[in-house]
Order: C-alpha cells, then structure tokens, then sequence
C-alpha cells in the first residue's frame, strides 16, 4: 500500500490504535525505546492490508474515510483481530541476528542484476501488488511486500541463471508471465513454518 500515503494527523491516529492493540498482547513492549521499529514494521503492514482490505476506495477516500468516526471504529476492530495474527507471523517470519546470512559472490551478483530488472520492469509495482495480495490471502500479513518482492526477484535471478547470465528478453520478464511462475513459490512459502526475513540488530548505540 506504498501509494496511500496517510498524513501526519491520519497516521497519528492509526498509530495509536495499533500501539494500543500491540500493548495490549504485549504489555511489557517499549515503544519508546528500540522496540520502536517493531510498530514501524506494523504500520506499513498494516497499510498493505488496509489497501486490500478496501480495495473499492481510492487512496484519497481511505485517508478521508479514517476521518469517520464509524470506519475507525472498524479500523479498532480489524486491529483486534489483525494485531495476533501479525504478531503470530512476526514470531514465524523474523529472526533478528549479529551477522545477516552469507551467499556466494556469484549468487549475490546475479540477484543484484535480478533486482535491478525488477525495478525497471514494465508494470513491476503492480506485479508486485498481486504477488502481495496473494500472500495476504494466505495468510502473510508480515513483511508482505518485502516478501513479494524477494520472491519476484528470486524467480528473475533463477532465470538468469537458467541463461547464464545472459540478457533476458521483454517476453522472459514479461509480468504475466512472471506471476504465474511466482505462484507456486508463493504455495511453497506459506507451506512452510520458518524465518524467512533476517534483520540485523542494531548494536552501534
């Protein structure tokens, strides 16, 4: 939900309900310290959900609607329910660690250069929003659109290489074409039960 932006009175809102309900399930949370970044991660989760959730608004009427007393209060009960299960896939997805996981030089360049053509590909944001609504629909209401992103650009460094680096032609990363190759990865991922996103804690403070 990168393109709904909410202004600063509409995210002050949200951020408090979602503080509220975070506390709630963890009374001993600081959110003032550096268990902070764990209601960032919330917040945009929350917004990709939010977008899917009223996906028959625009992004203008979702930031009018929260003005509305009644969609907050559906906003308050959503968080009720969405709170423990982002925490539930939080706990699943994410392991925080000194040193983050070391690849092979050759593996590091080649998804560097799939990174890449994502970004330039044609239409790649909203493939990567249907990656997201996939994922959200499975369940994967942590890190959604860090998680479709890697896997779109783990299909593309597996082509890459199925072409020995070589350069892909427009059918190859055609978004269609690429979507429908990411579903079954997206099937295996929610099949499994692991941590799939690696943060590096801070330390130099």
């Amino acid at each position: 939900m990168s393109s709904v932006i909410l202004d600063s009175s509409k995210k002050f809102i949200v951020m408090s309900l979602l503080a509220r309900e975070l506390k709630r399930d963890i009374p001993e949370l600081n959110l003032y310290g550096p268990e902070r970044s764990l209601l960032d991660f919330a917040y945009q989760d929350l917004k990709t959900c939010l977008k899917t959730k009223w996906k028959d608004v625009s992004s203008t009427e979702i930031e009018e609607n929260l003005k509305v007393e009644d969609r907050q209060e559906e906003l308050n009960e959503f968080l009720k329910v969405w709170i423990p299960q982002w925490l539930e896939k939080w706990r699943e997805r994410v392991t925080l660690c000194q040193k983050l996981p070391h690849f092979s030089l050759e593996h590091a360049k080649t998804k560097r250069k799939a990174a890449k053509l994502f970004k330039r590909m044609e239409n790649g944001q909203e493939l990567k929003k249907l990656v997201a609504q996939k994922l959200i629909d499975k369940g994967e209401v942590c890190m959604t659109e860090m998680l479709a992103e890697n896997l779109i650009v783990e299909e593309i460094t597996y082509r890459l290489r199925r072409n020995k680096g070589k350069t892909l032609d427009k059918n190859t990363l055609e978004p269609l074409n690429v979507f429908q190759a990411v579903l079954p990865r997206v099937q295996r991922l929610t099949e499994r039960r692991i941590p799939l996103i690696h943060l590096k804690l801070m330390t130099d403070f």
